[in-house]
């Protein structure tokens, strides 16, 4: 089996982290709002997953990095409709920041 990735692992925290607080959204923003954070959550770990393996990875980490600014987007609404309390909010922003300059870094690394 292949090493987990740093990065791999710090996104799944955050799913893990993410997840216990939309769990906790109000329910008319938990089947929406709350449904669309999650499945983009996973979406963005299946591709850092793909990218792991893959040979080209470029088009996945661009793809992942794209993915990742619509859920901080996603995030920021969660927080303007008060259904994520604001310091939930700009932790979640200060955790995505750091794994987006992770994707970034990355992404640079496998230029070469």
């Amino acid at each position: 089996m292949a090493r987990e990735l740093k990065i791999v692992a710090d996104f799944y925290d955050f799913i893990l982290w993410m997840t216990r607080h939309v769990e906790k959204f109000p329910r008319h923003h938990r089947y929406s709002l709350g449904m669309s954070i999650e499945n983009r959550l996973q979406a963005i770990l299946a591709l850092l997953l793909r990218a792991q393996y893959a040979k080209e990875k470029r088009a996945l980490l661009d793809e992942a990095n794209t993915e990742l600014d619509i859920l901080r987007f996603q995030v920021r609404l969660a927080k303007d409709l008060k259904a994520l309390a604001i310091s939930s909010q700009e932790h979640a922003v200060k955790l995505m920041l750091d794994i987006g300059a992770q994707i970034g870094g990355w992404r640079k690394a496998s230029q070469t």
